[in-house]
């Protein structure tokens, strides 16, 4: 049995993880393909299994960040040679996939967001599955594309119990797309965390997440001594730094960049709590990810994905109408009360193991027969 999965790229969002530690456990009974579209000079291939095919269809990653330079530049030249790039890279990523979605020879092709899978829906074989990793954010476009589009699709995977209430409920008119409860799957550590009173946060560094929220947030807490944590890259760094200089916090909060799972984890082990400020997830795979070595996790109550994973006063807490002295104090009380600490952290541990390599396998063979 053979498996094929789209995916954008393969660089260290919560998708590609996903997608990454899916296959690599699929691989061990069926044979599984990786199709990317962009080759990123960083990415998590390392982490991927040997029995996993890798293609690449695009050497190199967007542009983006060289046409908004070349923008802010005034060069007209710059200009137009970044925006000819824009417009072969747009035109590639649809036809090359397409290309690979036409020529497949896989029972099971797999999507990964939703603009391949209105491809996929088009021009696809076999059995085809739409896997969505966002939430809708009752986003009337986006849900109008899963209504019209997926009508070939065979099976529409859901992350919470809420969004697939939500599937069923825009996809009523559609009698052939089955939606399925499937999330994602983490791999459980072998240790735990060494609860050091430290911070940490693991997020692209995009406005959507917030962090600047988080940053101010970290300076109104009691303990003038631990540190914050912020790992991931993105657009919004530069605003990030010049926060944490007004606030005087330059020693205090860390930006780590990218890094792999294997660098990650020693700040992941020098933390007693994760922190997380978005205004919307799907089912985020960093909340998973921390409570698998023990630590506790507070964040912001979002429509779907927090509630899914953070039990709460049980695991962690969820803090509604994003009320930051709410927040404030349940991070004072947590570093302060180490009993409290030491028991949401047992019930972090249970609740990561429910997401663990064999539950989400044993739903991927019901489904794949």
């Amino acid at each position: 049995m053979s498996i094929t999965f789209y995916v954008l790229h393969l660089g260290f969002g919560g998708i590609e993880t996903s997608t990454i530690n899916t296959a690599n456990a699929l691989s061990s009974i069926y044979d599984v393909s990786i199709v990317s579209f962009y080759h990123l000079s960083k990415d998590q291939y390392d982490l991927i299994s040997p029995k996993v095919k890798v293609i690449y269809l695009y050497k190199g990653g967007p542009n983006r960040e060289e046409f908004k330079k070349a923008i802010k530049s005034f060069n007209p030249i710059k200009i137009i040679k970044e925006a000819f790039i824009s417009i072969k890279i747009l035109y590639l990523k649809k036809h090359l996939i397409i290309k690979e979605m036409k020529h497949s020879n896989s029972e099971y092709n797999i999507s990964t967001r939703c603009e391949f899978s209105i491809l996929l829906n088009k021009y696809g074989k076999n059995t085809l599955i739409a896997q969505e990793h966002l939430h809708h954010n009752d986003d009337q476009k986006y849900i109008d594309k899963m209504k019209y589009k997926y009508n070939n699709i065979d099976y529409l995977f859901a992350l919470t119990e809420g969004l697939k209430k939500d599937y069923e409920e825009f996809l009523k008119d559609n009698h052939h797309t089955k939606v399925v409860l499937v999330p994602n799957m983490i791999n459980i550590p072998d240790t735990i965390s060494n609860f050091n009173g430290n911070l940490i946060s693991i997020s692209r560094l995009h406005p959507g997440k917030k962090l600047d929220e988080l940053i101010e947030i970290f300076s109104k807490i009691e303990n003038k001594t631990n540190k914050l944590y912020i790992i991931g890259d993105g657009n919004e760094l530069k605003n990030l730094k010049e926060l944490v200089n007004q606030k005087d916090l330059t020693d205090r909060v860390i930006f780590t960049g990218y890094l792999t799972k294997e660098e990650m984890k020693k700040y992941i082990l020098d933390s007693s709590l994760f922190l997380m400020t978005s205004i919307s997830e799907g089912l985020p795979m960093v909340l998973l990810e921390a409570m698998s070595y023990g630590i506790p996790c507070i964040a912001y109550k979002t429509k779907s994905g927090v509630a899914d994973i953070i039990d709460n006063d049980i695991n962690g807490y969820i803090i509604n109408d994003r009320n930051e002295e709410e927040y404030i104090n349940k991070v004072n009380y947590l570093l302060n009360n180490n009993d409290k600490l030491m028991e949401l952290s047992k019930n972090s541990l249970k609740k990561a193991k429910l997401f663990s390599k064999e539950n989400i396998v044993n739903i991927w063979k019901s489904i794949i027969k």
